[in-house]
């Protein structure tokens, strides 16, 4: 990948180390691509943490929504920082982390989703769903009631929802206190001051993009305070955090000689093990699914062979029965022809003629239906008078024919004189 493209990673990136990304803007097609090619890359240099900077002022909640969920599906452990604001749909980008941080100054806005035209049904039943898509995310992050996400969705009469600053997120049970990074008073009242003189989300996030630049040249390395320092390199967990003192402690090292790891180990060690292991854990999980898929896919085509193999023996078993029954009219068909045929050939000949009607019936039969039956040829020699006087000829004694030619020779008058002796 071209890595120098990237717009969105913020410093070098090491394996087991956490890892910057801000996401900065308005929320559109564009943006959120990018932002998310950019993770999945962070994702693939297994760093220990991926921490993402949010100054958002919303935008598009379908676009939004795929950014939301490269963030939540990660296999790393992630953090979101509301560095100025998370406005609309940033506060949905900012609430897709194990852990959802802000700075002292930050702000926050959430509401329900609108389009900007919604004449028909169609787009209201559009935005109804997103309503209870964004709800649910609220509800199960901050561990909020319906009724209080409703209420802050919905806002104060004639208000577009809620906005919070740290302290009132706090107080509105959002975050807890510790998750809130402490700044300069100075920082803070800037802030405030400036604030009080814009309106428009698109100036506001303008603004708070400044600030967040000024603080980090101000501090470039955002060690705000001990606080700071110590959310930062907690170790994300799905029910509680491990702070710092517990890193230390016995059963941290029985963690860390676990995982086969030397007596001289570094916590970042750790943590860049167990994220390897848990990114394993995520590939091996993947590869079961695949055998699984694997299995039912190679079940379905034994049982597909199974039924040809049973269509084989039952196409083979007819075809047997048909091959008997052709085999038993042709022999009928052959005798019965030569039934026929027994006053037009010999006897003796109807074992060859037999033999010839097996390799070609056919033929046979029209040959047979071609010789004329004796009784026929006796007819005819009787019926024709040179076959008359042919036959009566062949019926002349020898005596008979002798005579003929002795009369022929010396007459019929001549007669033999007897001679005495």
């Amino acid at each position: 990948m071209d890595t120098s493209q990237f717009k969105n990673i913020v410093g070098e990136l090491c394996a087991g180390e956490p890892a910057t990304i801000r996401f900065y803007g308005k929320i559109t097609e564009e943006t959120a691509t990018r932002f998310n090619n950019e993770f999945d890359y962070i994702e693939s240099c297994r760093p220990s943490l991926i921490r993402v900077l949010i100054n958002c002022e919303g935008g598009s909640v379908l676009h939004g929504m795929s950014t939301y969920a490269t963030i939540q599906n990660s296999k790393i452990p992630t953090e979101c920082v509301n560095e100025g604001m998370a406005a609309s749909m940033g506060s949905i980008l900012w609430a897709a982390g194990n852990r959802s941080l802000m700075r002292d100054y930050s702000i926050l806005m959430i509401h329900n989703p609108f389009l900007p035209s919604d004449k028909d049904s169609e787009a209201s039943d559009m935005v109804s769903a997103f309503t209870r898509q964004i709800k649910t995310i609220y509800r199960k992050r901050f561990g909020l009631s319906d009724a209080h996400i409703e209420s802050i969705m919905n806002g104060l009469a004639g208000k577009d929802g809620t906005f919070f600053d740290s302290e009132s997120a706090v107080k509105a049970g959002i975050i807890p206190h510790d998750n809130v990074l402490i700044t300069t008073p100075q920082l803070r009242d800037k802030v405030r001051v400036e604030l009080s003189a814009l309106e428009n989300m698109s100036d506001i996030q303008t603004m708070m993009c400044r600030i967040s630049a000024e603080a980090s040249a101000l501090e470039p390395d955002r060690k705000l305070s001990s606080q700071t320092e110590s959310i930062f390199n907690q170790t994300i967990t799905h029910d509680d955090e491990m702070s710092t003192e517990t890193k230390t402690s016995a059963e941290y090292s029985a963690v860390a000689a676990t995982l086969g790891m030397k007596d001289d180990f570094q916590p970042k060690d750790v943590m860049a093990r167990i994220s390897e292991l848990l990114s394993v854990e995520g590939k091996f999980k993947e590869r079961e699914k695949e055998l699984s898929n694997a299995q039912t896919v190679i079940a379905g085509k034994d049982a597909t062979i199974a039924n040809l193999q049973t269509n084989l023996t039952e196409a083979t078993a007819s075809l047997k029965t048909y091959q008997e029954k052709e085999a038993t009219e042709k022999m009928a068909r052959i005798e019965n022809m030569l039934e026929k045929a027994k006053g037009k050939i010999p006897e003796k000949d109807i074992p060859t003629w037999r033999k010839l009607a097996i390799e070609n019936p056919d033929l046979v039969e029209s040959t047979l239906e071609g010789i004329p039956a004796v009784e026929q040829i006796s007819k005819e020699i009787a019926g024709d008078p040179a076959n008359v006087k042919a036959a009566a000829e062949a019926t002349k004694t020898a005596e008979e024919k002798m005579a003929e030619t002795v009369s022929a020779v010396v007459g019929e008058s001549f007669k033999f004189k007897k001679i005495d002796g």
